[in-house]
């Protein structure tokens, strides 16, 4: 049984796409096989490189998950506001005897996306396919809670039930909390600098425990991996 971890800069996109966007709409599809292709849409986003994703020029942060009462870690490093970014998730889990341990990455840089697992251990037994998935970087424009205050009509914030709930400190810092609904499920987020430091949501925590801003990010992060297969998805 394996759980897809979704980062933080995901969770906020996708928060503030659905809010500023109730008449547009992305899809993806996905098929596996040998050549394993993919297809995305997306509507008001750009290249990583069109864009400052973030409000600072490089940080690592380092984040407690807990997925389904499963709790992990996860860590976050960026430079260039974000045109070189890196998402390192730590996943160990034991159900019905099965142990697992696996460690993804998901690496974004020139324009470019590449998702690859580091670890992928199933009780002591080696599953790791060493393949680079290559794809078109996609960042929201604004991950910006002025700018996503200002496009939501009255309506889509009854819609939504969104509030601005002042500030919360996580991790050293003090960002802007808000909470909304998706779906049924309500979201709980703080935002510093476009960075998401905290999301609550059911069933789901991410919870940033440290915080370096402005940091010296060491260059071998945003390598690729030389043993591996680049497969080119779009």
């Amino acid at each position: 049984m394996k759980f897809n971890l979704l980062t933080t800069s995901v969770i906020a996109s996708f928060v503030l796409f659905s809010a500023s966007c109730s008449n547009k709409s992305g899809s993806e599809s996905n098929s596996t096989d040998s050549t394993s292709t993919e297809s995305t849409t997306s509507t008001d986003q750009g290249s990583a490189t069109d864009v400052k994703k973030y409000d600072m020029k490089s940080a690592i942060v380092t984040y407690s998950t807990e997925v389904m009462g499963m709790k992990n870690s996860q860590m976050l490093y960026f430079d260039d506001y974000g045109a070189k970014e890196r998402t390192e998730a730590i996943m160990e889990m034991e159900m019905m005897g099965i142990k697992t341990r696996t460690v993804t990455v998901s690496l974004t840089k020139d324009g470019y996306k590449y998702d690859y697992e580091l670890e992928n251990m199933t009780n002591n037994e080696n599953k790791l396919k060493k393949e680079i998935k290559k794809s078109k970087a996609i960042v929201n424009a604004s991950a910006d809670m002025s700018k996503m205050a200002a496009t939501m009509s009255d309506d889509m914030k009854k819609q939504y039930e969104y509030k601005e709930e002042g500030t919360e400190t996580v991790a050293g810092v003090t960002g802007t909390k808000f909470s909304m609904k998706i779906g049924k499920a309500k979201f709980t987020g703080v935002l510093y600098k476009k960075v998401m430091i905290k999301t609550d949501m059911e069933m789901m925590k991410i919870i940033a425990q440290k915080f370096e801003e402005n940091v010296s990010v060491p260059s071998d992060k945003f390598e690729l991996p030389k043993d591996y297969t680049i497969i080119e998805v779009q």
